[in-house]
């Protein structure tokens, strides 16, 4: 029995010819652009079954819209065989109509009227219209900055959860630790995130010296029970498969 070939488009793009192989939900600013800074650019993700498909959606959306700073795809397939295509937008007022066009469009090649959107790292999608767009995602620089300190300050909350330690992050990356009875301590945030990415990020030896040490028992004592090392100056910290690496030069 022969089997049905993937999709690959010769001819222009018509009504229908991707149905059934793009979702009808995208992703805002989940992923980071590669025109600039995140800050200055709206990243959008279609997941798309099958490489070809991806590639035609890319070259539609490429070749379509004015406005579109960039059109790309992923490299390689994701765990499920699916693919992402990527369009980047510059962040401004304008980027709810912009959106809203690039949808229709690809609605008409894959017989979507109903799209929802997850933005960032929201594990919920959201039903898309123009004033969702303008409620959720940032419309300027000074926007997304507070956005992704706000997420940031969430992560790094979450990640302290043992203790009575309270923590704030500052738009500089730097942390104030508090604790009732015990005073404040301040580091800067290096990085957060999975134990095993993060870890990789830490260069050097550990740090064994009765001063270091001292440091990361101090450390445990006052921030709660979490697995500590220290390299060079700075310390990784894990709580069960989250990680966190905080530097702090001075005692």
């Amino acid at each position: 029995m022969q089997q049905d070939k993937p999709l690959k488009l010769t001819e222009s793009l018509r009504r229908g010819d991707l149905e059934h192989y793009v979702s009808e939900v995208f992703s805002i600013d989940r992923y980071s652009s590669k025109m600039g800074e995140d800050s200055d650019i709206v990243v959008l993700g279609f997941t798309v079954k099958e490489k070809n498909p991806a590639i035609d959606l890319m070259e539609f959306i490429e070749k379509g819209y004015p406005f579109v700073l960039d059109a790309d795809m992923s490299t390689g397939e994701e765990n499920d065989g699916k693919y992402q295509v990527f369009a980047e937008i510059p962040r401004s007022k304008d980027i709810a109509e912009q959106i809203s066009s690039i949808l229709k469009g690809i609605g008409q090649l894959c017989d979507v009227e109903d799209w929802r959107f997850r933005y960032q790292k929201d594990s919920t999608s959201t039903e898309f219209s123009k004033s969702n767009i303008l409620e959720h995602v940032p419309t300027s620089k000074e926007e997304y900055d507070q956005r992704v300190l706000e997420y940031k300050t969430q992560d790094v909350q979450d990640f302290f959860d043992q203790g009575s330690v309270s923590v704030m992050l500052e738009s500089n990356n730097m942390l104030t630790f508090s604790r009732p009875y015990s005073g404040n301590l301040t580091a800067k945030l290096v990085s957060i995130g999975d134990y095993e990415a993060v870890k990789e990020t830490v260069k050097g030896k550990l740090s064994l010296d009765e001063s270091s040490q001292g440091q990361c028992l101090f450390l445990a004592k006052y921030l709660g029970n979490y697995d500590i090392d220290k390299i060079g100056n700075k310390f990784l910290i894990r709580n069960d498969d989250k990680a966190i690496v905080i530097e702090k030069e001075r005692w």
